[in-house]
């Protein structure tokens, strides 16, 4: 006859496999994509040629910690064609495809990453400007069998810009201009239980492809959009510091705010419940320089935040929103940019490049930082050089986990 375990024994053994299991908070994805039920065993990072001369292309790296080639490349996708600024990608729901934006051809690209993970097919590329009427492509997010995407610019690279829905094979669907008072886009994030959407505001092609020191500083937004989510119907202006970036809700299922990172004020601010159905807008902390991307923990206590100019990385508890804390920093090398968080919130891939027309540095790389009580702490071992291409250097930008 089998013994049984006692009770308190039997606890700890459940508690202890549901520690174990991966955490399906995956962060700073939409809310509509399926998640990864498994540790992550690629990376996919998607690269701009640094001289403008050869394809850019998307490279797959291998970050299963049992495999023989842990820390390597495994595989590079050409793209086909070259200066498009590849910039930021997204999963379609179903986690079959990648969207791949650009930023400076308009070039959006289909990537089949279902058939072969550790070999990603590309199966479509889209003019995206040619049916939206906008320019800049930037944040592809997902929604039940459709992605929306964000635009920087509108007609001829300028202003308004926008908002454009496509079917997950490709097909236009429709067209969100920005209103005349706010014609700034950048990025989208929607909270389905609030049946809300919040859009941020960069600069339009027009500026941002000019070299920094002739780029007009005055040119950039400050704003949030409000949206009801389900109508696609403007409800708020808010005003934040410049250059508003990254929208993040908070994870909770009941919370009513979120975060943006403002690229231009060194800040990070937070939009909460104003009463009466609205939002309020205030500074939450002041950052290092040029914070260029924000992420979340799973639990949703930690921002994460890149400061591209002062080249550190900020972890900032903001559990309590009335007073934050600087909880722990980590230098990654010179001016890091894009973050990823794994679904356990224990490890953070980083890249080193914003832009062609705003990087100082010509080393680029892709590097991991280890997440625990005590803070983050870089990993000596996992370097991965983007420089040493046939090709020449690559600028890696942003990445996904499959």
């Amino acid at each position: 006859m089998k013994r049984l375990l006692p009770c308190c024994a039997l606890t700890a053994l459940v508690g202890a496999l549901l520690l174990s299991r991966p955490a399906d908070a995956e962060t700073c994805l939409s809310p509509f994509v399926k998640r990864l039920d498994r540790p992550e065993k690629y990376l996919y990072v998607f690269c701009v040629d640094a001289d403008g001369k050869d394809n850019d292309f998307l490279l797959v790296l291998d970050v299963d910690i049992e495999s023989p080639k842990y820390g390597k490349k495994l595989y590079q996708l050409d793209l086909g064609s070259s200066g498009n600024e590849t910039h930021h990608f997204g999963y379609t729901d179903d986690r079959t495809h990648l969207w791949g934006c650009s930023l400076f051809s308009n070039r959006v690209f289909l990537i089949d990453v279902a058939t072969d993970p550790a070999k990603p097919r590309l199966v479509k590329v889209i003019d995206s400007a040619k049916e939206s009427g906008l320019t800049g492509p930037h944040s592809p997010y997902a929604l039940p069998g459709r992605m929306l995407l964000s635009f920087l610019g509108g007609k001829d690279d300028g202003l308004p810009a926008g908002l454009a829905e496509f079917r997950n094979d490709g097909a236009y669907v429709r067209t969100l201009p920005l209103p005349k008072d706010a014609p700034y886009g950048y990025d989208v994030a929607i909270k389905p239980d609030l049946n809300r959407m919040v859009t941020s505001s960069f600069t339009p092609p027009s500026n941002y492809k000019k070299p920094f020191a002739k780029m007009d500083l005055k040119n950039f937004g400050n704003t949030l959009l409000v949206w009801d989510f389900r109508a696609r119907k403007i409800l708020q202006h808010l005003t934040t510091g410049a250059a508003p970036l990254e929208c993040r809700w908070s994870l909770k299922e009941e919370a009513n705010h979120g975060f943006t990172n403002c690229a231009l004020d060194n800040s990070i601010w937070v939009w909460e419940d104003g009463g009466e159905d609205k939002y309020a807008t205030r500074k939450l902390v002041e950052t290092g320089k040029l914070p260029a991307d924000l992420r979340q923990s799973p639990d949703d206590r930690f921002l994460y935040v890149s400061c591209f100019v002062s080249n550190e990385i900020q972890q900032w508890d903001v559990s309590d929103l009335k007073k934050p804390k600087l909880a722990s920093t980590v230098v990654p090398g010179v001016q890091p940019n894009m973050m990823h968080v794994t679904g356990d919130g224990k490890r953070m891939y980083v890249t080193n490049s914003l832009l062609s027309t705003l990087d100082r540095s010509g080393n680029f790389w892709v590097r991991l930082v280890h997440i625990g009580p005590d803070g983050m702490k870089m990993d000596p071992f996992f370097n991965v050089d983007l420089t040493k291409f046939k090709s020449g250097p690559a600028r890696g930008h942003d990445m996904l986990l499959n």
